[in-house]
């Protein structure tokens, strides 16, 4: 209902198994973000529910992937006109 409020550069991680935020939502929210040509990644996880511990693999790619993304994002980062894109 808001997300065109949204700005800010967003990762979505969502388990397939999740009750709280069925991978249907994640996927419309992420596809809505990409309209409004806000940037963005949709991450989906395998055999999890709502969080990334079930399997460690996941655990530890879920940690990797959140350290990419303040990496290029965070406070601080470089910004490039590629960036500023979404791409």
């Amino acid at each position: 209902m808001y997300v065109g409020n949204v700005t800010t550069p967003t990762m979505l991680m969502t388990g397939e198994n999740d009750l709280r935020t069925p991978m249907a939502q994640t996927e419309e929210y992420y596809q809505a973000l990409q309209v409004l040509g806000v940037p963005s990644a949709m991450l989906r996880f395998q055999d999890e529910w709502h969080g990334t511990s079930s399997r460690p693999t996941n655990f530890i790619r879920s940690q990797l992937y959140l350290r990419s993304w303040f990496e290029r994002w965070g406070e601080g980062a470089p910004r490039t006109a590629a960036d500023q894109e979404g791409t």
